[in-house]
């Protein structure tokens, strides 16, 4: 599952923070516009069907225990689109999984800069993530170099989130980073293999496949829900974990 912090605003944190998100954006701003100079050949039919099924099953999300985020059936498609697409095709795939995954119940609940910090993050971590399977792929084995992208992803990330969560709510950033990890890795290392079944097929990823993807994701989902919703009990009545961190600046 893609992550994503969830409530909270620049304004009431750090001016480090609003330096933060603005560095964020500028990495943001990079990555499309290398995106843009790169002039690889599109795969219509295959970033439509990933697209579509990206942004469907980003509304299918549970919140993180302990912390305002979080995480998103999307990540597997959003790692598929990094190996099997161009540059400019995988992120807008993961710009708008992001996007949708984090568009709020109620219209008066949006938050522009929340929103901003959270697909920025997502379009550096694609970025990052498609640089190293496409470039670091020409000398290393396929499936090392598949754990290393999606490694890369998994790490802006989470140092992102707990960056900004640690600005605005003055919280240890290490002790904050290695919580929302634990929380986030089993589904990233599931994510992983699923993508790598996805590279195994060979080509581009047809509807069949997809539709099968989707199924087990939904099944993960439904069992992250189950847990978290018990660990999110277990905070409030004061047992179990503890998570320092409560409320991201701008947001994952």
């Amino acid at each position: 599952m893609s992550r994503s912090a969830n409530a909270g605003a620049v304004q009431s944190g750090s001016r480090m923070a609003a330096v933060f998100v603005a560095l964020m954006g500028v990495c943001a701003f990079g990555v499309v516009t290398h995106a843009v100079l790169t002039h690889d050949p599109w795969s219509y039919w295959g970033f439509a069907s990933l697209l579509l099924v990206g942004a469907l099953t980003s509304r299918l999300k549970v919140k993180l225990p302990g912390v305002n985020g979080n995480m998103s059936v999307n990540l597997p498609f959003i790692f598929i689109a990094m190996m099997q697409l161009g540059l400019a095709e995988a992120l807008l795939v993961a710009g708008v999984a992001v996007f949708t995954q984090c568009l709020p119940k109620r219209p008066n609940q949006f938050k522009p800069l929340q929103m901003f910090f959270n697909v920025c993050t997502g379009l550096v971590a694609a970025g990052l993530g498609w640089e190293i399977i496409h470039y670091a792929g020409l000398h290393l084995n396929p499936a090392v170099v598949l754990v290393m992208g999606c490694t890369a992803h998994l790490l802006v990330s989470t140092v992102a989130m707990a960056g900004i969560i640690s600005l605005t709510e003055s919280q240890n950033a290490g002790r904050t980073w290695s919580e929302i990890g634990h929380l986030s890795f089993p589904y990233y290392l599931a994510s992983t293999g699923v993508a790598s079944i996805a590279a195994a097929v060979g080509g581009h990823t047809g509807w069949p496949m997809l539709l099968a993807i989707t199924s087990a994701m939904s099944v993960t989902y439904r069992s992250y829900r189950i847990y978290f919703n018990a660990v999110g009990s277990a905070l409030t009545s004061g047992v179990g974990p503890t998570l320092q961190a409560k409320s991201a600046a701008t947001a994952r």
